[in-house]
């Protein structure tokens, strides 16, 4: 036992932040508690502690999150102490269409970092050579008027981990962008992992990811690619979603026409509850942005270009800046063409499902052309050879790819047609 009259003032003031010092009954003496850093200075003085300074100190290391608290911490999955996870990817949870769904968990870029695993962390040797970077002071002095050194932007590798996940290969690119399969080290499930190179972006690219992170998140739909969490660190965004193992429409040969039926109804689907209960406007449905899980289940993604329809805050937002009418032109519908802003309508969507139906049934897209020049004529001028499939599906391909978007099918007129409802 520490008396606190031969005690420095400044050691007692140490050991009191790290666990408060409380007066001993048996005696007039101060006594220090230093059990934290492993340190005991008597051993005879622990067992009259009583259990509500126990649980006063306990609250205190709780609530300075400090590492050395005493009481066994438990883990805060609800998996853990699982074994032998399943590593096969589980449908989505999601049964019903609802508009304001739990939204995903963000992680700020200063709680997230990048962990390498198979990188070598050993030193280089030492030789002569290693000290031809170190600078006179004269050098160092002037170097520190020179514009600071932009440090180089962190490339993923297969095994590195950040937050509760493990990066595998790569699966996808893009300008700024690289999708890699990954999973969870909590319960095994896969994930698709979107990496974007967020220090590579303007500020009005990084306006439009926030854009459309906000519309995405919004979204809960069976058949709509699910945001899980998103993760940021000082140079990228990492967002984590849902996997989908079969790839994409545009490498999809269905077996049957009812085989096609089922994925375009599913599709429909996803589109219905975006038009009618999410009130969005995808402005980007092609083949490539269709993707299906593990167990051809159909799975809508990509919202970049995606806009609201009705005058919601959102749209206010978007009709105020300088947007320019994107997506691909040979699913544009005639009256995005002509027009240089993009047409936050739903029949512009319908369009553009007229068109991958036309690919599903017959192979190759309606509208085709080397030259965008004479692309553009092809879709004004709304002329296409109809495949060789079922009247009923015919009849679908004329209502849908109609130049006049008020005589255009809705979605809920397409998923009433015969080919759909039967």
């Amino acid at each position: 036992m520490l008396n606190n009259k031969s005690t420095d003032d400044r050691f007692n003031s140490y050991f009191q932040f790290i666990r408060p010092a409380r007066p001993d009954h048996r005696s007039s003496s101060l006594t220090v508690d230093t059990d934290p850093l492993g340190i005991t200075y008597d051993n005879q003085h622990h067992a009259g502690s009583s259990k509500h300074d126990e649980s006063y100190y306990s609250d205190i290391f709780r609530q300075l999150n400090y590492p050395h608290d005493k009481h066994r911490r438990h883990p805060s999955s609800p998996t853990a102490g699982v074994s032998n996870p399943s590593l096969s990817p589980s449908p989505s949870s999601s049964t019903s269409s609802t508009l304001h769904p739990a939204s995903p968990v963000r992680v700020p870029r200063n709680k997230c970092h990048l962990t390498r695993r198979r990188s070598s962390l050993v030193s280089p040797p030492l030789s002569a050579q290693s000290w031809d970077h170190v600078k006179s002071p004269a050098a160092s002095f002037l170097a520190s008027f020179a514009s600071p050194v932009v440090p180089p932007v962190l490339e993923e590798e297969d095994g590195d981990e950040i937050d509760e996940y493990v990066l595998e290969h790569i699966i996808g690119y893009g300008g700024f962008s690289t999708v890699r399969r990954g999973y969870s080290v909590v319960d095994g499930h896969k994930v698709a992992i979107k990496i974007i190179k967020t220090s590579m972006l303007s500020e009005r690219e990084l306006a439009n990811l926030e854009r459309e992170l906000a519309i995405w998140k919004s979204l809960d739909h069976p058949h709509i690619v699910q945001v899980e969490k998103i993760l940021e660190t000082d140079h990228a965004m990492y967002i984590v979603c849902t996997y989908c193992g079969n790839g994409s429409l545009l490498y999809y040969r269905a077996p049957s026409l009812d085989a096609t039926a089922h994925v375009f109804r599913q599709l429909c689907q996803a589109v219905a509850y975006l038009h009618t209960y999410a009130r969005v406007c995808h402005k980007d449905i092609k083949l490539e942005n269709v993707l299906l899980d593990e167990n051809n289940q159909v799975k809508l993604c990509d919202f970049g270009l995606a806009v609201y329809e009705a005058p919601t805050q959102h749209a206010q937002i978007e009709a105020d800046d300088d947007d320019v009418a994107g997506g691909s032109l040979a699913y544009a519908s005639p009256e995005q063409v002509v027009s240089p802003r993009p047409i936050p309508s739903p029949s512009s969507d319908m369009w553009s499902l007229g068109v991958l139906l036309y690919a599903l049934v017959s192979g190759q897209l309606p509208f085709r052309d080397v030259y965008d020049v004479r692309l553009q004529q092809q879709i004004l001028k709304g002329d296409f050879v109809m495949p060789d499939c079922p009247s009923e599906v015919q009849v679908l391909l004329r209502h849908l790819l109609c130049k006049n978007p008020a005589e255009r099918y809705t979605i809920q007129q397409v998923l009433q047609s015969p080919w759909l409802s039967s």
